[in-house]
């Protein structure tokens, strides 16, 4: 499955974390903003964890107007080592968007 984030709630996410401010200009650093997010879940503290083969990210441009600012976002896509671990997928989903809402 995929979800879909704006950047800017990454860098509040990380910023909320980390406690550093952090500038994406690339997918990987996305790729390694979402790596760090991910390790803060608490899905991660579970064997099921395990299940998560890895992500892949891509960068999404979409322009709003002719103005010059464009909205930036990124699809995540979580791979599963097998489907036996999509409700974890799920819940992993759930949590990461709760803490991409959080101001």
């Amino acid at each position: 499955m995929r979800i879909k984030v704006r950047d800017e709630k990454i860098i509040r996410a990380i910023k909320k974390l980390e406690g550093v401010d952090i500038v994406l200009r690339t997918v990987d650093d996305a790729k390694k903003a979402i790596r760090l997010i991910l390790r803060k879940t608490e899905i991660s503290k579970t064997p099921e964890y395990a299940g998560l083969k890895d992500i892949t990210v891509t960068q999404v441009i979409e322009s709003r107007t002719s103005a010059v600012e464009n909205l930036i976002s990124y699809e995540i896509e979580f791979i599963l080592a097998e489907d036996r671990f999509m409700d974890m997928e799920i819940s992993l989903i759930r949590e990461l968007q709760s803490m991409f809402e959080k101001p």
